[in-house]
């Protein structure tokens, strides 16, 4: 069965909220062929002679684990080094700038294949390669930069390769004279077989040919400077990228074939970024806080156990699998862990509301305890409570966990300790290992919160049910109070049923409501807007705009981080966000009338207006009212 990779990518992003259906075997590699291996990117292919380097690639037939040495094998067509076993992803290509590469390409698999991507800055560069047949390509690499090198079936792209052909993905990397080779290089892949009935589907995903918790760790030590590329060599699907504990800066971003540098006046701090489909991305952060951190993919779907091939469609597994990497960050001699004392209290109770509007479907939510009372189990709000705090005031939260599951919380974006950082089994330093928060049990997270900004809280575990249900909050930290005149908070994200009868049927939230209250505005006065993005499956796209045209407005912060003032600049009115991003803006309407605020899935799904009505101004002296 083909189809277009619009339709598969629409597959992709729904079928996990479908009703469980029956799972057949998984096709058997042939027994004869020769099984990959997994790849670092570490080591460099092909012997360097002069100002030339040659490499000799081949395609062949393989088979491939993607998971655990146990789980399933699948069929693959895989690149090798010549004279070597083949590997995912592919031989590293990297040299200087100004290198010469000659590649010899030989096809010794049972298809005939395209290759692109060796010739970086050439558009539409691809090579033909018939069953058995050998081809030279030379170019002088001159730029550089970051660049994905890949193969697929003939007649077909990099964007149609879900299958056999997935996994012929490469890195090529051209590094300027004198630069450090020191860094990360991440592949990202996806193994996807589409069944003959149209619905079923096996789907695994992984980062330099593992997945969760296969992947490798990256072992760094607190104060060290660190340097990711990233690659994303599924050329039909983005992914929004989010590093624990730590703000990055990016350092270039290009499209495969191409790498474009960023200023450094120019280079945002960030925490979570959409990298696009076939794209790359360079970053660098400083590794400042020890203890176990995450690098991962925030749709849900590509960090949950259910996506797995080793695990039944339909499993209530509350492991992660697929797009995740821990990193490590041993402490230096003497480091002490900051203090919390004299914390400001929170009790925050996580809790079920049974079917009801909005959702026509039990919600799982937050709730605070706001007097002597413990707040009843079905007293949840969607979104969670605002959580407001103060800058370097520490704060102590008591989780309460009333459900009948375990839970656990995240404090997105904050830089706090590695310990309360709320990723089970995992979060911690040495032997003292965050676990969960047990069902009737409470977990004490303390922290310093650092910087002001616009943050999400929500749960990491189980993800994609418990914040598809309404487990997800946002937290804001200032220096002084809030002004709820003039400063407003947009929260999209879920709160739905598990299960849609349709495909066509996403189901989503903007502050709790499919049909949310009227921002109320004043004309002449300038308005901080703050979007959270949180729906577990989608990049969302919010708009402001009128009957005419879309309003103008500044673009102040990003992840809770304040802009340099090379982006701090007016705009039109429209951003894209990937789940697990915020974004600051300040607008000031010119006249009294009415705007929109359109908050839309940004594939074909759900669309959610949310009115802002702008009154006139009021004269000074006058009570607002």
């Amino acid at each position: 069965m083909v189809l277009p990779a619009t339709a598969l990518l629409g597959i992709v992003l729904h079928a996990q909220l479908v009703a469980p259906v029956p799972r057949a075997p998984l096709p058997r590699p042939d027994a004869a062929v020769a099984r990959a291996t997994v790849h670092q990117n570490r080591v460099p292919a092909g012997r360097l002679t002069g100002n030339t380097q040659r490499i000799a690639i081949d395609v062949i037939e393989s088979a491939w684990r993607p998971e655990g040495v146990d789980d399933p094998e699948v069929p693959i067509l895989a690149f090798a080094e010549a004279g070597q076993g083949p590997t995912v992803p592919g031989p590293l290509v990297r040299v200087r700038q100004g290198t010469e590469i000659v590649v010899t390409l030989r096809n010794r698999s049972d298809s005939a294949v395209v290759i692109g991507g060796l010739r970086p800055g050439i558009v539409n560069d691809t090579v033909q390669l018939a069953i058995g047949a050998t081809r030279e390509i030379r170019h002088r690499l001159d730029t550089p930069g970051t660049y994905l090198y890949w193969g697929a079936f003939k007649g077909t792209t990099a964007g149609d390769r879900f299958w056999k052909d997935s996994q012929l993905n490469g890195a090529l990397v051209v590094d300027p004279p004198g630069a450090s080779t020191n860094d990360q290089i991440l592949v990202l892949s996806e193994w996807f077989l589409l069944r003959d009935d149209g619905w079923r589907f096996e789907a695994a995903q992984a980062i330099n040919g593992k997945g969760w918790p296969h992947t490798a760790t990256i072992e760094l030590q607190q104060g060290d400077s660190s340097r990711f590329r990233i690659v994303n060599a599924m050329a039909a699907l983005e992914h929004p990228l989010h590093l624990h504990g730590f703000y990055y800066r990016i350092e270039s971003h290009g499209d495969g074939a191409r790498d474009i540098a960023v200023p450094v006046d120019s280079q945002r701090l960030s925490n979570t970024d959409v990298i696009a489909a076939g794209g790359t991305v360079t970053f660098s952060f400083l590794a400042s806080t020890p203890g176990n951190w995450l690098f991962h993919c925030h749709f849900a779907f590509h960090a949950d156990e259910a996506v797995s091939i080793a695990t039944p469609r339909g499993s209530s597994g509350h492991s992660m699998r697929g797009l995740v990497m821990g990193i490590k960050v041993a402490p230096s001699p003497g480091y002490v862990a900051a203090s919390t004392a004299d914390a400001r209290e929170i009790q925050l109770y996580v809790g079920k509301r049974p079917a009801s509007l909005p959702t026509a479907a039990p919600a799982i939510g937050f709730s605070l305890r706001s007097g002597p009372g413990i707040p009843a189990r079905d007293s949840v709000v969607l979104p969670g409570p605002v959580l407001e705090l103060r800058r370097n005031q520490p704060v102590r939260i008591v989780v309460n966990n009333q459900l009948d599951e375990p839970t656990s919380v995240h404090w997105h974006g904050l830089e706090i300790e590695s310990y309360p950082d709320g990723v089970p089994h995992f979060s911690g330093l040495g032997s003292r290992i965050y676990q969960q928060v047990a069902p009737r049990d409470s977990f004490v997270a303390e922290f310093t919160p650092t910087r002001a900004g616009t943050f999400p809280y929500h749960s990491h575990l189980n993800d994609r049910h418990q914040i598809q249900s309404g487990l997800y909050g946002a937290l804001i930290v200032t220096d002084a109070p809030r002004d709820p005149t003039r400063d407003h908070l947009v929260v999209a994200g879920g709160g739905g049923p598990e299960v849609f009868e349709k495909y066509e049927s996403p189901y989503a939230l903007v502050n709790g409501s499919r049909n949310p209250r009227a921002l109320r505005l004043t004309a002449g006065e300038t308005h901080r807007i703050r979007l959270v993005s949180i729906h577990p499956d989608w990049l969302i796209t919010f708009s402001l705009r009128n009957d005419t045209s879309v309003a103008r407005w500044r673009a102040i912060a990003k992840d809770g981080a304040d802009l340099p003032p090379a982006l701090a600049t007016s705009r039109p009115a429209n951003v894209t966000m990937g789940p697990g991003e915020t974004a600051d803006f300040e607008f000031t309407p010119g006249a009294p009338g009415s705007w929109q605020l359109e908050v839309r899935s940004s594939v074909a799904g759900w669309y959610i207006p949310l009115r802002v009505n702008v009154l006139p101004a009021v004269p000074k002296g006058a009570p607002r009212e």
